[in-house]
């Protein structure tokens, strides 16, 4: 709802004499096209008005990004992009950020999470000696 409309059920919750019947009806015709609130909305907004004396909603406690932040976004990447060979669990204990937390800001700069490893190159003519050695 918007605050024109919940300092309207107000006024009209109080007006009324705490009818919702009437209240609907009039919001309807306040508000055309709009939803009509429910008795439980109704009651909410009465009840967070005589709490807090405001029709906004109550700010709500939101887990704080702890690792995503600017600092360390910059700090994992001038640690890690000169020196990719770099395991997670060594840069995690050198940037104290944990495991989970460094695995998230590598994957938002589009960092691979593991490490290349060089492999024995196969020649042209590995399949003929092993074809050889078989035989």
């Amino acid at each position: 709802m918007t605050k024109e409309q919940r300092i309207f059920i107000l006024k009209f919750w109080w007006e009324s004499g705490r009818t919702l019947q009437t209240l609907n009806t009039t919001f309807r015709s306040e508000f055309p096209g709009e939803k009509i609130p429910t008795r439980q909305a109704i009651y909410l907004l009465v009840k967070n008005f005589e709490e807090t004396g405001s029709v906004e909603d109550a700010s709500r406690s939101i887990r704080p990004t702890t690792v995503r932040t600017v600092e360390n976004i910059q700090l994992v990447s001038q640690t890690i992009l000169p020196n990719p060979y770099v395991s997670q669990r060594r840069a995690a204990l050198e940037l104290n950020i944990s495991r989970a937390g460094l695995r998230r800001l590598m994957k938002d700069l589009n960092l691979k999470p593991y490490k290349p490893r060089l492999l024995q190159a196969l020649n042209e003519d590995d399949p003929d000696r092993r074809l050889e050695f078989c035989e």
